[in-house]
């Protein structure tokens, strides 16, 4: 008779465990990429999460991490379902473990962006090719505008960041690599255009202390994206929320808050610019 107490008191807490396993389950990770500062994204951000909880009738949990890779292992160990991340990070992923494109947001109107060669506005530096010697600063190893674009123009040349450059350093986040230009700290570096535009239309005081040398070609923007291990039925349920947001007045206001119109779905030839570009990165 004590055996069997014994036998339906593991059972019982066997069953509990699983059922606590199973709650947790049931939360949404959302992970954003640090494109923008730690604090800027966890403020923007916040109402976002909130009304995908709502909408969702699920819990959604914003992770963040110092690098894109980092966001990428989330990702691809299934830590994280749903993330924004930067164009760069998402081809990685993709060819590393099958990331997905979920929905494409819409920023004042277009569904593209660049990358912005920068110097301090005093510079006298007018081309990537004044920068040889220089400082320059790098967003991420991941980021196809912090990164990759300039290193592809090198690369295609023959030329290695390391043999062009001075010196070169990594600030995890764009607004951080505007702020080393913008301080002296850098000589040059290659930013997203959407993070610079944003700072300048907000009067941000290290933005405008900084000088826009070349523009690249359009790139796809950065995307929402999935973990293969997201189940079809909730990437359903969260790809309906994003398209439907803009036409309700409160998801309207609350993607105004972060620059964003509205979502849409995602046309992967958009990334073959991007896709070229990466290919040609031999460092």
């Amino acid at each position: 008779m004590k055996s069997l107490r014994k036998f339906f008191s593991l059972l019982l807490i066997i069953f509990s465990a699983a059922n606590v396993y199973a709650a947790e389950a049931e939360d949404i990770v959302f992970a954003v990429s640090p494109m923008a500062s730690p604090a800027a994204t966890a403020s923007s951000f916040s109402e976002f999460i909130d009304y995908l909880s709502r909408k969702l009738n699920k819990k959604v949990i914003l992770k963040q991490r110092r690098k894109y890779s980092e966001v990428n292992e989330l990702l691809k160990t299934g830590k994280a379902s749903v993330a924004y991340t930067c164009t760069g990070a998402y081809l990685a992923g993709r060819q590393d473990f099958g990331l997905e494109l979920l929905a494409v947001p819409l920023m004042k109107g277009k569904a593209t962006y660049n990358s912005y060669i920068i110097v301090h506005k005093d510079s006298r530096v007018n081309s990537l090719k004044d920068l040889k010697g220089k400082i320059f600063a790098f967003t991420d190893p991941l980021s196809l505008s912090g990164r990759l674009y300039v290193t592809s123009l090198l690369n295609e040349d023959g030329i290695l960041t390391k043999d062009y450059f001075r010196k070169t350093f990594y600030t995890a986040g764009h607004e951080k690599s505007i702020e080393a230009v913008a301080a002296g700290l850098a000589d040059g570096a290659s930013v997203d255009s959407l993070i610079l535009d944003d700072m300048l239309k907000k009067g941000n005081p290290y933005a405008e202390r900084v000088r826009i040398i070349s523009v690249s070609q359009p790139f796809g923007i950065p995307p929402f994206v999935v973990s293969p291990e997201f189940s079809l039925e909730d990437r359903k349920g969260i790809l309906m929320v994003l398209l439907n947001m803009s036409k309700e007045v409160k998801g309207k206001e609350i993607l105004q808050k972060i620059g964003i119109d509205g979502f849409v779905l995602p046309d992967h030839a958009a990334y073959l610019s991007a896709h070229e570009i990466k290919k040609r990165v031999r460092e």
